[in-house]
């Protein structure tokens, strides 16, 4: 029996192939989340590295809202990673 040596994985692909899984999966999560709960969602993603920008809008025509739009609704809530508590 000959046994056939595993291929060597590139550290960058997997690391670019974890990124495109877990971005798959945070758009696959935002849809059923709009659609489940009846939200409108808009989410962007900057890439650190690359700076490429993933988009992700569940209503194209009237979202996502301009500023002045934002004006007339309850003040956004902005939550950041680096602090548990709610940035104004």
């Amino acid at each position: 029996m000959v046994v056939q040596p595993k291929l060597e994985t590139n550290l960058a692909d997997a690391a670019n192939q974890k990124a495109r899984r877990r971005r798959s999966t945070v758009f696959k999560k935002a849809s059923e989340y709009s659609s489940e709960c009846g939200a409108n969602i808009h989410l962007v993603l900057r890439m650190k590295k690359s700076g490429k920008i993933f988009i992700l809008t569940s209503n194209s025509k009237n979202w996502p809202l301009s500023g002045s739009q934002l004006s007339f609704h309850p003040t956004p809530i902005h939550k950041y990673l680096d602090s548990p508590e709610t940035k104004p």
